[in-house]
């Protein structure tokens, strides 16, 4: 079927079709912009249509809103798309674009043929696109920054459902936090929730990395809570947060454990008799340097999960400096002994491919990854560089491995030491350059 009749409006004709192109890595974006339209009862006035496949071009039709949020892995599929839409000329059609991608980027985005960008925290913004779509206003090539509600209420026929409340000790003066607040990942329109955000932003620099470092925020008990009601009231039993860090949470720079936050958090969680609490694996890792006997005693007493996913990124030092990871080898090591200890099996995020990488850097983090996979009860999840947009790295290639490299981690896999998330990866990152070298040329030629 073309439309997904499961959820309302999915036959309303006489409304304009906002169309949601859902991908596996934008699971997450997708369920809060609803959750904002809803709230301020925009999607009423609206045809909302999910797409879990590509939309046909001959069924387009004239006034349609595509929607895509995306990261630079998948460009090139989203690429594809558009190329194909934008064959049909004739239709009158706005492809919009936003998410992490599009945020440290938007010359090669315009260039792919988006019509409409969104940069940085997307929930009003997105509320801004709808006051516009509804008064027939000019819409803008760029949604940019954070701007003052009263530009989102230009309709006299759409009001908000109900006043929304100002959080607890947060000042009205404060619009990011209060938006962070103010929205949760749950739509009538979409039936999954994904694991909540409770922190936006990062304390760190790291080079291979595109998350904003400015404006760390952390989200409330109470906005909190919201989500666990709905999660309940859908059955479900699995909860996990989002966080770049999740031992820092409620810190206010690197390094500053506030376990009581913590705490706090899980003490919440566990109200609502959830089968599994997951806290300090993906998507909440763990930063080496913040593995410490108090902060995983304190999970033991919470959460399900059995082990602990630790953001290593590579098993040498002089990487690790260059990366600006802010901790050395040796953090690794001392994180994994005490995660073991306190009865936590740990696994390890590394990178490998990064730019200039030789096969001597590439053996030292494998021997690292053999010695202490020997030593401890511990896994390697290798992921494979790709440059990201908005990081330091942006226009770095990456170094690719040697057949006799891929025999001796195919080895490591399967003596159980690495996870194959690699294998996938580079076939990615290959066609990621593929793409770009052939349709966008000018834009290859500034990689190094």
């Amino acid at each position: 079927m073309l439309l997904n009749s499961n959820f309302p409006n999915s036959s309303d004709k006489t409304k304009r079709r906002i169309i949601f192109r859902t991908l596996s890595s934008n699971r997450l974006s997708f369920p809060i912009l609803l959750n904002a339209w809803e709230q301020y009862g925009f999607d009423s006035e609206f045809e909302i249509v999910t797409r879990e496949e590509a939309l046909p071009p001959d069924e387009i039709i004239p006034g349609d809103v595509i929607l895509y949020s995306f990261m630079t892995p998948v460009f090139p599929e989203v690429h594809r798309e558009i190329a194909a839409i934008k064959q049909k000329k004739e239709k009158d059609i706005l492809i919009c674009g936003g998410g992490p991608h599009i945020t440290g980027e938007q010359e090669l985005s315009r260039e792919a043929g988006f019509d409409v960008l969104f940069t940085g925290p997307g929930e009003r913004n997105f509320l801004r696109f709808a006051a516009h779509l509804l008064e027939n206003k000019p819409i803008p090539p760029l949604y940019e920054g954070l701007k003052p509600y009263n530009e989102i209420h230009e309709s006299d026929r759409v009001k908000p459902v109900q006043p929304v409340n100002e959080s607890p000790g947060i000042p009205v003066s404060d619009p990011e936090e209060d938006d962070f607040n103010r929205f949760i990942p749950v739509s009538k329109y979409i039936k999954t929730i994904p694991p909540l955000e409770i922190m936006r932003g990062c304390y760190w620099n790291c080079t291979y990395c595109s998350t904003p470092l400015h404006n760390v925020r952390f989200r409330n008990l109470e906005s909190v809570e919201v989500l666990l009601q709905a999660m309940k009231s859908r059955g479900l039993n699995r909860i996990n947060y989002i966080s770049p860090s999740s031992m820092e949470f409620g810190g206010l720079k690197g390094r500053d454990y506030r376990l009581d936050r913590i705490e706090e958090l899980l003490v919440l969680t566990h109200r609502y008799n959830f089968r599994f609490v997951e806290y300090g694996i993906f998507p909440s890792e763990v930063r080496p340097d913040t593995v410490t006997e108090e902060g995983l005693h304190l999970l033991k007493k919470y959460v399900s999960n059995k082990f602990i996913t630790i953001g290593a990124q590579s098993g040498l030092d002089s990487r690790l400096k260059e990366l600006k990871r802010g901790h050395t080898t040796k953090d690794i090591e001392t994180a994994i002994c005490t995660a073991n200890a306190c009865g936590f099996s740990a696994q390890l995020d590394f990178i490998i491919g990064y730019p200039d990488e030789t096969r001597e850097e590439r053996k030292a983090t494998f021997d690292f990854i053999t010695r202490i996979c020997k030593k401890y009860k511990v896994r390697a999840h290798l992921h494979y560089f790709i440059p990201l947009s908005g990081s330091p790295y942006r226009f770095r290639f990456p170094s690719f491995l040697e057949g006799d490299e891929k025999e001796a981690l195919y080895r490591l896999q399967s003596d159980g030491i690495v996870i194959a998330g690699w294998i996938s990866n580079e076939k990615q990152v290959i066609a990621y350059f593929d793409w770009l070298k052939a349709n966008f040329p000018g834009y290859y030629s500034r990689y190094t």
